[in-house]
């Protein structure tokens, strides 16, 4: 059993075809600003980030990658910003 995130890497150039469908998928929904890279880079972020089962045979990465939805994308993206923002709360609220 190899390492997932280095198997993700040597499988990205063989799930090409599959992540270039949905990429299109998402460009035809309205994501034009997405690119090739960013849509790798969050298909690798969520598929390592799964606590259970991760994939190590090539057909569950394609699996994952073809049952992506542009929610799920926006999901992640409004939670990165979340992340990232400082929200400063007023302590006088909570007294």
């Amino acid at each position: 059993m190899g390492d997932v995130k280095d198997d993700m890497e040597k499988w990205r150039n063989l799930i090409e075809p599959f992540l270039q469908s949905k990429l299109d998928e998402f460009h035809l929904l309205g994501l034009d600003h997405l690119t090739m890279d960013d849509f790798w880079k969050f298909v690798k972020e969520s598929i390592e980030g799964k606590k259970g089962d991760k994939p190590e045979r090539i057909h569950e990465v394609v699996a994952c990658v073809m049952a992506f939805t542009v929610n799920d994308y926006l999901n992640k993206l409004r939670m990165d910003m979340f992340k990232d923002s400082k929200l400063e709360i007023d302590d006088s609220l909570f007294k």
